[in-house]
C-alpha cells in the first residue's frame, strides 16, 4: 500500500513536532530536512493541496528560530 501526499505530510510534520518537544534536535537541522522531503514531495505530486501544511510549518520554524535567535542576542 502507497501512502498517500496527505499521510506523509502528517506523519513528517508528526515526527517533527514530536522531535522538538523531546529537544533531540536544533531548527537548521530539521529545517534542512523538511525542506528535502517538501521538494521530493513537490517532485512526486506537484500542487498537492497538503503540501501548503508541510510549507507553513517550515515558515513558522523559521519565524520562531528567528525570534529565538534576536532573544540569545
Amino acid at each position: 500500500m502507497v501512502a498517500s501526499i496527505a499521510d506523509i505530510v502528517r506523519r513528517t510534520i508528526r515526527h517533527a513536532r514530536r522531535m522538538s518537544k523531546e529537544g533531540v534536535h536544533d531548527w537548521p537541522t530539521a529545517r534542512a530536512a523538511l525542506a528535502r522531503i517538501l521538494l521530493d514531495l513537490e517532485t512526486r505530486s506537484p500542487g498537492d493541496p497538503s503540501l501548503e501544511r508541510l510549507r507553513q510549518v517550515i515558515e513558522r520554524g523559521d519565524r520562531a528560530w528567528s525570534l529565538r535567535d534576536r532573544e540569545t542576542k
